[in-house]
């Protein structure tokens, strides 16, 4: 489990996108280059990656992959949350640089 202390969001952090882009980040540092068999017969992806592009129309992108294990009877919970499925990726803690400003 990738223990998580909601103290440790930067302050700075103040929208969803912000949010999600820090906890890709997160889950890419902490998962330490974990990867994945997604199709059989090709090469293992990362469990998480963040990477930035420029897309077709000039503006720069962050573009997620997030591999995130799920307890398929928990996802079809009828009284649980469905992200309460998620199952850990990694026991590590993150990097001290995304819990501060």
């Amino acid at each position: 489990m990738t223990a998580f202390v909601p103290a440790n969001i930067p302050s700075a952090i103040n929208t969803y996108e912000r949010l999600a882009f820090w906890v890709a980040q997160v889950l890419q540092d902490t998962t330490n280059g974990a990867t994945l068999n997604v199709q059989a017969g090709q090469g293992n992806v990362p469990r998480a990656q963040v990477q930035i592009s420029k897309v077709a129309d000039g503006t720069d992108q962050a573009i997620v992959s997030l591999y995130i294990p799920i307890d398929f009877d928990a996802l079809n919970s009828a009284t649980a949350k469905t992200w309460m499925a998620a199952n850990d990726l990694s026991l590590a803690t993150p990097n001290a640089v995304y819990t501060s400003n």
